[in-house]
């Protein structure tokens, strides 16, 4: 017989203080374990739910800089860099013409360095430009243009550096 049984036996039918006291703190540990356990589950949980709350972040981040960028392409006109704008210039009215793409222009575009992402390809109509391959983390936005007095969709694929 080992020791706790015999302070069982010894106990059993007694109102020693002694008695008492052996049973709670053994009722004390196990739920002071079960405790443990619930923390632990509890923790890791939120570990889980930080990272996916850091990882939407970060894709809320990269639509919002595809959406600039886009934004940016058939809002404005710039011959050196056209990739951050080839809207089409209307000389008669001396200002540019947005959403109405100059075709010319975006044949012509070239790859431009940005701070937190890239574009790896441009598509409209039936011109496609491929600059990179795409990275891990790439989204696509699609905008409603005019190429030559004609309704295209024009796709950018924006990826994260």
């Amino acid at each position: 017989m080992n020791i706790i049984d015999e302070h069982y036996l010894n106990c059993k039918n007694k109102t020693d203080s002694t008695c008492k006291g052996f049973v709670f703190s053994l009722d004390l540990a196990i739920a002071f374990i079960a405790m443990l356990l619930m923390l632990s589950l509890m923790l890791s949980q939120l570990e889980i739910l930080k990272n996916k709350e850091i990882e939407n972040i970060e894709r809320i981040e990269l639509q919002r800089s595809a959406f600039f960028a886009i934004d940016s392409m058939i809002k404005n006109r710039d011959e050196e860099r056209p990739l951050l704008g080839f809207a089409l210039y209307d000389a008669e009215k001396h200002r540019v013409l947005s959403n109405e793409i100059d075709a010319i222009l975006l044949k012509n575009t070239k790859p431009v360095l940005f701070e937190n992402f890239f574009i790896s390809s441009i598509s409209v109509a039936k011109i496609e430009k491929v600059f990179e391959k795409p990275g891990k983390k790439c989204i696509s936005v699609d905008r409603l243009v005019f190429v030559n007095r004609k309704k295209e969709i024009l796709e950018v694929v924006v990826c994260e550096k």
